[in-house]
């Protein structure tokens, strides 16, 4: 873990989770200004979460997976269960309001979007102001916002740094050979333990006539991936 990361989630002191791909959640609109039609393949999922209980543990498994879109609607899904047997389940509430949307801004702190962490922030210290508890740990997040802004601007950098010199090599290896390299020349160009690659692998390589595209993933969280290309079209 690079110390940008672990230095956040000491200064967070939460659970950290990498989060995963938003997956696009289907829906159509319907006849109603605000109503929408879930996609069957939802609508499916759905059917298989019979009680509010199974909707939380459902949710939660989502949320830890980075999933929130899904995590939303099966919350809500939930609650709608639980009107049905009459019953509040305010865990349920209380899941989709505050406990979901409160790890969602400490994921994205975390992995370096303070912007979108800010958001939801300031929606949840306006709904609960009076919560004297609850306001304590909002205001404990939007503490490491300024922390969070300077180490994303500092990833940004690392990786402007890493771009700029892998573009160098592969232009220096053209120059010489009047081509790109070979996937097993690029592995002799940048091998594993070079520092410039010190937090990165090489994921994907592909190279034509006058350009090349080359993914680099993050050994540290490997949903961040580093796309560098040359210019041409490569098909």
């Amino acid at each position: 873990m690079p110390v940008w990361l672990f230095f956040l989630a000491i200064l967070l002191q939460f659970p950290v989770y990498v989060m995963a791909g938003q997956p696009t959640v289907e829906v159509t609109q319907d006849s109603g200004p605000e109503k929408t039609q879930l996609s069957a393949k939802m609508q499916t999922l759905l059917q298989a979460i019979d009680t509010p209980e199974k909707a939380l543990q459902k949710s939660q498994e989502y949320q830890q997976n980075g999933q929130f879109g899904l995590a939303k609607i099966v919350l809500q899904h939930g609650i709608e269960l639980a009107k049905e047997k009459d019953s509040s389940f305010d865990e349920l509430t209380d899941e989709l309001e505050y406990a979901m949307p409160l790890l969602q801004a400490k994921e994205l702190l975390v992995i370096g979007q303070p912007d979108q962490a800010e958001e939801i922030l300031l929606e949840l210290a306006e709904k609960f102001a009076t919560d004297p508890k609850r306001s304590g740990e909002i205001s404990a997040l939007q503490g490491a916002l300024s922390q969070s802004r300077f180490l994303a601007s500092a990833r940004r950098d690392n990786e402007r740094e890493v771009t700029h010199e892998v573009r160098k090599r592969l232009s220096e290896f053209y120059r010489q050979h009047g081509v790109f390299p070979s996937f097993t020349e690029l592995n002799k160009l940048l091998p594993p333990d070079d520092p410039v690659l010190q937090n990165y692998e090489i994921v994907y390589f592909k190279a034509a006539d006058n350009a090349y595209r080359l993914v680099l993933r993050n050994l540290h969280n490997e949903e961040n991936l580093l796309k560098i290309e040359a210019t041409g079209l490569i098909k």
